[in-house]
């Protein structure tokens, strides 16, 4: 299958703020916040990365949290659209609230919070969803007919939407069991601005149900499918494709669920065991990861990846739509693509998976680490992070790089600008640390203490299953026991210094360039190209598009063109009008 092409990462000049969408990210849901981060995963496709510039090397950076936060622990947090002011705000859903946060710049304060459940203990949810014009969905899965209390959705928005401080109140709420549905964990938003939902397994009965509701919460279809003696299907959040069907990991099958003219079906399944030998305590419910989506557009492979459950991990391919002529392999199901054992990945007890965490692509790479828990994790741990790459000629997955030195203990983020993956955790010493891998190589080329471990009841810095989240000025944020963590970057790095008085082999034309830039030689066997302005800054990792790089976004100035190749890198210089 043809190799997926990724257009270049535009960004703006220091001083600027970076743009929220990428003109690299999968197919953009227009229903989704005008945010850098506006739901779990950053987009539909689940897959966790971004062209905004995070940390480098050099960076200067400080470190601030807003504790104390009541309700425990939520792993998702997400970035609001801006309001008539230009500030955004953090919204963040744990086991009893609703929180809107804002960052003062040197503090974190909570703008308002909204109770949303009183019984933690039954059951609690973390999903949010950050649809346009300020309105925002959250619920509570919970379950208990004795005490008339069922899964609910709630539809919230601001008071005032002018005002980023303004109350949250609640506009509607959609109650599961109005409509004979119940044990509803997990919803996403498609592409027509409607909610996806999926419940539990009800192993009494032997079915679970996926449904459709629209913003105005009328039910618009709903789906019962059979499940298999002690099939789990709610571990997991799903994502969605631009064709608005969505996938669903359980512990004996992927399933793909299509919405088509008013109507849910399913596509197809795909038999896989994904308990095998593995742990199978409390949170060990098969695959621990969201399924990733990876290629779009015509003539792509288009996959679905997941993290199986077994004693040594697998990361496990499957055809979201099947490539011509493929015949599929012996003795697995015909969307089975490949698999491959995860090196960096250790089952350490029966209580979580050792790969809880779901996979992080860019392109064709996908990037996953090892776990070591929920609820707190000892200082001596295991580490382990792993990239895998997808062959788009072979159909088959490889081990690109491992890295056994850091346990990076969240979903991993990776940032295209900087070429890094992002992630933390805790060392030896009882600190926890933030890191950066550079995506290349696995090499660890960013580390940055947070803070010592707290108490069980509160860890500032706690990274159980969390996600880091860029704003569009590359500072991380990511929730950590009752708080939410800030990584700013204080002062970027001023200049790379390039050699321009050292010889080069290549000339750029046309000089000045408006739209394409060319070099003469055209080059062949490059690691890499990256522009920076004249000054150094890092602007993007630009891709050479048979004998010319499109820069028609770029502002005008004067820049800095690097040629990697065997090892050397060579610079060139030129402008743009």
């Amino acid at each position: 299958m043809k190799k997926l092409l990724l257009f270049p990462i535009l960004l703006t000049l220091q001083g600027f703020s970076q743009t929220s969408f990428c003109p690299d990210d999968p197919p953009r849901n227009t229903w989704l916040a005008d945010s850098p981060w506006p739901v779990y995963h950053r987009n539909n496709y689940a897959q966790a990365s971004t062209c905004i510039t995070g940390p480098r090397p050099g960076d200067s950076l400080r470190v601030y949290a807003r504790t104390n936060l009541s309700g425990g622990t939520s792993p998702w947090v997400y970035l609001s659209d801006r309001y008539a002011n230009g500030q955004r705000v953090f919204l963040y859903s744990n086991s009893t609230h609703v929180f809107k946060l804002v960052d003062m710049g040197n503090e974190i304060i909570a703008a308002d919070s909204h109770r949303i459940d009183f019984d933690p203990i039954t059951s609690f949810g973390w999903n949010f969803l950050l649809s346009k014009h300020k309105t925002w969905f959250t619920y509570d899965p919970k379950y208990d007919p004795a005490n008339n209390q069922s899964s609910r959705i709630f539809k919230l928005t601001d008071a005032d939407t002018t005002d980023p401080f303004s109350e949250i109140v609640v506009l509607d709420t959609f109650d599961f069991a109005d409509h004979g549905i119940n044990r509803v964990q997990l919803f996403n938003l498609n592409y027509n601005g409607e909610i996806h939902f999926n419940s539990e397994s009800e192993d009494t009965i032997g079915y679970a149900t996926v449904g459709v509701i629209d913003q105005n919460f009328n039910l618009l279809d709903t789906l019962r499918y059979t499940t298999l003696p002690g099939e789990i299907v709610h571990h997991n959040a799903f994502p969605i494709d631009e064709n608005n069907s969505f996938y669903i990991v359980t512990t004996h099958r992927m399933i793909q669920f299509t919405w088509t003219n008013g109507q849910l079906g399913i596509g197809w399944e795909a038999p896989y065991d994904f308990v095998d030998d593995g742990p199978t305590g409390s949170f060990a419910e098969g695959s621990g990861t969201t399924p990733t989506l990876v290629g779009w557009g015509a003539g792509q492979d288009k996959l679905v990846v997941v993290a199986d459950g077994h004693s040594r991990n697998n990361l496990v391919a499957f055809w979201r739509e099947l490539p011509a002529g493929w015949t599929g392999k012996p003795g697995m199901a015909l969307h089975f693509a490949d698999s491959i054992q995860l090196p960096k990945a250790i089952a350490s007890n029966n209580t979580f998976q050792s790969i809880e965490n779901s996979p992080t692509a860019y392109g064709y790479d996908i990037a996953i680490a090892q776990f070591n828990g929920f609820l707190g994790y000892p200082c001596t741990n295991n580490k382990g992070v792993q990239k895998v790459a997808w062959d788009t000629t072979s159909n088959s997955l490889s081990i690109a790089w491992t890295n056994d030195s850091i346990n990076m203990n969240g979903v991993l983020t990776y940032s295209a600008g900087s070429d890094m993956v992002y992630g933390s955790g805790k060392e030896p010493d009882c600190n926890y640390y933030f890191y950066g891998l550079d995506w290349q190589t696995g090499q660890l080329t960013l580390r940055h203490r947070l803070g010592p471990e707290g108490t069980f009841t509160n860890d500032p810095y706690y990274d159980g299953g969390n996600n880091n989240i860029l704003d569009e000025d590359g500072n991380v944020y990511f929730p950590g026991g009752k708080s939410l963590v800030k990584v700013e970057i204080v002062q970027p790095l001023a200049s790379v210094d390039p050699p321009a008085v050292a010889p080069t082999a290549y000339t750029a034309f046309p000089q000045p360039a408006t739209s394409e830039l060319r070099l003469s030689p055209a080059p062949s066997d490059v690691t890499r190209l990256q522009i920076y302005s004249v000054t150094g800054q890092f602007m993007e990792t630009a891709d050479w598009k048979g004998d010319r790089l499109d820069i028609s976004a770029l502002p005008a100035g004067m820049y800095w063109l690097g040629i990697e190749k065997n090892g050397r890198r060579e610079w060139v210089k030129w402008v743009k009008l």
